[in-house]
């Protein structure tokens, strides 16, 4: 195995002959074991994927990111709320979290008067929500937390609504969407194909349909003394989770990046720091301990 990149390994060649002699041979299964539908590998890649989009499995999947902290950020729903919701039948997709009532909580097992309102309320609160993440919740592939702030960025003057989202998604070309600085081939033809399949198109609908609106930018800013400053952190931090120090960064201008470069202004290192730091050094990128971090996001 070698280093491919910032952290991701990569297997160069199989060493045969330390293998040992009762090894079993891996049989992938071709049918999925929970609808039975077809099973297929993708060229070039190692998962295995089912190829029925509507299998209760995938589903849920989605269920699981489109509440997390990275997408919709909805407290208090975690798989095992949201398995329970499933399977008695009171939702079946995502927009289906925003219908919900007191009422449809309180008869479920395990749920007092006031979890069912503290879910309900925390769903009410998440209808607001950026455009940036947005994208995440959509689960379009290859799209993470920094290419969706690229591109919320780079359109967040034209996107007004969730009709205007779809209807830029769906006008732009492949080779607009390549001229996004960041934006390479693979990412531009993933996000095209996401918005031509009416299934896609249908969720965001609904999504505006329940009352689900969008804020253009991450919040309102600070200041714009971070303005033209990269930043990258590596270690935790406690006086506040990475991703709200991402934010905060973000919010007086900034822009935070998750690979080190020469382009780096700055790393923010916590505790346990990762090989980043020593990639940090080499460039000669200016370090700030946590101290430094906060007095500059003061």
């Amino acid at each position: 195995i070698e280093k491919a990149g910032d952290v991701i390994p990569r297997v160069v060649k199989m060493l045969l002959n330390l293998r040992p002699k009762d090894a079993k041979k891996i049989i992938f299964p071709k049918k999925c074991p929970i609808c039975n539908s077809k099973v297929v590998r993708l060229r070039g890649e190692v998962a295995h994927y089912c190829q029925n989009k509507k299998c209760g499995a995938i589903r849920r999947s989605h269920l699981y990111y489109f509440v997390s902290k990275k997408a919709f950020d909805i407290e208090g729903l975690g798989p095992k709320i949201l398995d329970k919701l499933m399977d008695e039948g009171l939702i079946s997709d995502s927009p289906d979290l925003f219908l919900l009532k007191e009422g449809d909580l309180e008869p479920l097992e395990r749920f007092a008067e006031k979890a069912a309102s503290n879910i309900v309320s925390a769903i009410s609160n998440s209808k607001k929500i950026t455009i940036s993440r947005l994208l995440i919740a959509c689960g379009i592939k290859y799209i993470g937390e920094e290419t969706a702030e690229l591109l919320a960025e780079e359109f967040a003057g034209e996107i007004k609504n969730i009709n205007s989202f779809i209807n830029l998604f769906q006008k732009m070309s492949l080779e607009d969407l390549e001229f996004i600085d960041g934006i390479g081939s693979k990412v531009a033809l993933s996000i095209k194909n996401w918005f031509k399949k009416e299934e896609n198109v249908k969720f965001l609908n609904n999504l505006n349909k329940v009352g689900v609106t969008l804020e253009p930018r991450e919040g309102t800013k600070l200041g714009d003394k971070l303005k033209e400053k990269l930043f990258i952190f590596t270690g935790d931090l406690d006086s506040m989770p990475r991703d709200k120090a991402k934010e905060r960064v973000k919010l007086f201008s900034g822009k935070v990046t998750n690979s080190v470069s020469k382009n780096t202004t700055y790393i923010v290192v916590g505790k346990n720091p990762g090989s980043k730091l020593e990639k940090a050094k080499k460039l000669g990128i200016k370090i700030l301990n946590e101290k430094k971090f906060l007095e500059m996001i003061k």
